[in-house]
């Protein structure tokens, strides 16, 4: 499921990213990497922060779409 669908403190596990090679790209240097686990913090007018890494990064709606996820099992 994409990344702006998922529920606030629940552990996920990024499948995949869509969008071109830039986008990706631009994601990958944030930490958005194939595997990583991640925790949405807080939403707000179409905004997400996002707990990854150990590191707390905002990301708009529009790049929070072409993040793929899964949610982790416990």
């Amino acid at each position: 499921m994409p990344l702006f669908l998922a529920k606030l403190g629940i552990p996920y596990r990024i499948i995949r990213l869509a969008g071109n090679e830039k986008l990706r790209h631009r994601m990958e240097s944030l930490g958005f990497l194939t595997g990583a686990e991640l925790v949405i913090v807080s939403k707000f007018n179409n905004y997400f922060l996002i707990n990854i890494k150990g590191a707390r990064i905002g990301i708009s709606e529009d790049m929070a779409k072409r993040i793929i996820i899964r949610q982790e099992v416990i």
